[in-house]
C-alpha cells in the first residue's frame, strides 16, 4: 500500500484549485478597479466653486439667476468657496452695463443669499408677496367648556338630513324590488 503517491496527487489537486481561485479573484478585482476609474474619469464631482452650465443642467432642481456687479466678481468667487456654492458666471454678449449673471440651482439658494448678504447686496424680494393683514378675519374668542371649537351652530334647515335621504332611498328601493325569478339552467 503506497500512501505517498495519493498524498502527492491530493496536494497537486488542492494547489491547482487554490491558484484557480486566486486568478479569479484577481481578475474580478482588476475589473472592478477599471470600472471605478472609468466612473471617476467620466463623472464631474465638483461641488463647490465655478463650474459649467452643462454641469448645472445635470441637476434636476430649478435654476436661480442673480445679477452681480463685474467689479465684485473676485470677492464673490472667494466667498462662494467659503460658503460652498456651486455656480456659473455668465456675462451676456454686448453687455456694457457691467453686470454678470450668477447661475446656480435651487439647492444653493440659501448659500447664495448668505454670500450676497455678506457682500452687502440687497436680498431679492419675492414678486406678489403681500404684507400680513393687520386684523384677522375671524376674531379670537374664548371657546366654551363644552365639546366643539366654540363656534355657533350655523346649520340651516333648508337641507334635508342624511337620515331622511336614506329613508327615502330605502322606500324607493323596496318599491322597485322584483320577486326572484327561477331559471331552468342548472349549474354543474
Amino acid at each position: 500500500m503506497e500512501v505517498s503517491g495519493e498524498v502527492a496527487d491530493l496536494m497537486v489537486k488542492e494547489g491547482l484549485q487554490v491558484s484557480e481561485t486566486a486568478v479569479k479573484l484577481a481578475g474580478s478585482g482588476i475589473k472592478n478597479v477599471a470600472a471605478l476609474l472609468l466612473a471617476l474619469s467620466r463623472a464631474d464631482y465638483k461641488t463647490v466653486g465655478s463650474t459649467s452650465v452643462s454641469r448645472l443642467t445635470k441637476d434636476q432642481s430649478p435654476t436661480v439667476v442673480v445679477p452681480l456687479k463685474k467689479e465684485d466678481m473676485q470677492r464673490f468667487k472667494s466667498m462662494a468657496k467659503q460658503y460652498g456654492v456651486l455656480y456659473c458666471a455668465v456675462e451676456p454678449k454686448n453687455n456694457n452695463s457691467g453686470v454678470v449673471d450668477i447661475i446656480s440651482t435651487q439647492n444653493y439658494a440659501s448659500q447664495l443669499n448668505a454670500v450676497f448678504e455678506a457682500m452687502q447686496y440687497p436680498l431679492p424680494s419675492k414678486e406678489g408677496q403681500t404684507a400680513k393683514k393687520a386684523k384677522a378675519l375671524a376674531p379670537q374668542e374664548i371657546s366654551s367648556s363644552e365639546r366643539g371649537n366654540g363656534l355657533r351652530n350655523t346649520q340651516s334647515n333648508d337641507k334635508p338630513s342624511v337620515r331622511e335621504k336614506l329613508e327615502v332611498m330605502k322606500e324607493v328601493a323596496e318599491k322597485q324590488k322584483m320577486p326572484p325569478v327561477r331559471s331552468k339552467n342548472r349549474a354543474r
